[in-house]
């Protein structure tokens, strides 16, 4: 064999992280010197099966060694067929997939005018799941292998300590199990714990767990999973300023969280003014016309007061987040999550709680209220 293989990926990785491979060909002296690979993946969750393929090329130097960054291979084979929505007052709609993965390894070469590709090998079964890390925690990670950061699931939030959990709305908690399709978890609250396990269509499919609040008591709270313990909340009486989120986080999954309105909606109604004739005639006039679009609606929103890790969690995890629905007059209905420019989080000179504002547009036009139907 002619390729050797320098760098492959790890056994797991988040489909959003750089995936790099790097080979060496052995060969030299030809003309027009390149390697080629082939990824051929596939997103899979019980039957369900969705191959998508790619290739790449790379013009190797004189010390025969090309590099490949396939993590967009990876991320479209996943983001392709993923769906996210929420139905109604309590219903999650999820079609989330892990992929697997192989990558073929060819040289190519001119031989006059005749290109020749020679040496070709393909790889062993690769495996991704959605999501990814940031950058400060792949430069700062002492383990640059993800299959060992996932050991056998993790439960794929960043959420710091002290949750608040409304009782009547639902909370949702991100998870992957890496060696079973089904995850199990409790929900502890003092002494008393409740077991209960999510089929997620396969092992290293993730899928967001949907907990019921109704018969939760206020206090603290936690939801362990059979392979991490999860990290305390409070339950606490549902307060009329409060607005309940479930949005995608950083790793493209649904979570929950609570906000705090400021008492203040907004309606841009955005015009044009245009002048047309009344009449045809000699003595004809004119008027003015208004044409306005359909107005949307802006909440002013702030996460309360928190400390110094929890609105770092707002700034990186919600105001950015792509997609989200908030609990409005019964249902949850689908916004946009506008930050502001600038958020101040540290000065020495104003020690204490800090907030972080933001904004909320409804993702459609009109008022939730006066409805005809």
């Amino acid at each position: 064999m002619a390729i050797q293989v320098l760098q492959q990926p790890p056994q797991i990785a988040f489909a959003g992280d750089p995936i790099v491979v790097k080979a060496k060909t052995t060969l030299s002296g030809k003309t027009f010197l390149r390697i080629k690979i082939t990824v051929n993946a596939t997103a899979f969750a019980g039957s369900e099966e969705f191959p998508y393929s790619e290739s790449y090329s790379f013009d190797v130097g004189s010390d025969g060694i090309a590099v490949f960054n396939i993590g967009e291979t990876i991320k479209t084979t996943l983001s392709r067929k993923m769906t996210f929505d929420v139905n109604g007052t309590q219903t999650l709609s999820q079609m989330i997939y892990a992929a697997r993965y192989t990558i073929t390894y060819k040289e190519s070469y001119l031989d006059g005018m005749v290109e020749i590709e020679e040496g070709e090998t393909t790889s062993e079964q690769y495996n991704a799941i959605p999501g990814r890390l940031t950058e400060f925690e792949r430069l700062t990670t002492s383990n640059v292998d993800t299959t060992e950061i996932l050991g056998e699931g993790r439960i794929l939030s960043r959420k710091p300590e002290g949750d608040i959990v409304p009782l009547g709305w639902i909370l949702c908690i991100p998870a992957v199990s890496t060696r079973s399709d089904t995850i199990t978890y409790s929900v502890v609250q003092g002494e008393e714990s409740k077991e209960y396990s999510d089929y997620t269509r396969g092992a290293l499919v993730p899928d967001s767990l949907v907990i019921s609040t109704f018969l939760l008591k206020e206090g603290e709270l936690t939801v362990n999973t059979g392979f991490e313990t999860g990290k305390k909340r409070y339950a606490v009486k549902t307060n009329p300023l409060m607005r309940h989120f479930i949005f995608l986080n950083g790793f493209g999954l649904m979570e929950s969280v609570v906000a705090f309105t400021r008492d203040a909606l907004e309606y841009d109604i955005q015009s044009e003014l245009y002048t047309l004739p009344a009449d045809i005639s000699y003595r004809a006039t004119t008027r003015t016309a208004s044409y306005a679009q359909a107005p949307s609606g802006t909440f002013s929103m702030s996460s309360g007061f928190v400390n110094r890790e929890w609105a770092e969690w707002w700034l990186t995890e919600f105001v950015v987040t792509r997609k989200a629905w908030m609990y409005d007059n019964g249902t949850y209905i689908p916004v946009t999550v506008i930050p502001e420019e600038t958020n101040e989080l540290y000065d020495r000179a104003k020690p204490g709680m800090l907030s972080v504002n933001f904004s909320v547009r409804y993702g459609f036009s009109g008022s939730t209220l006066n409805s005809f139907v």
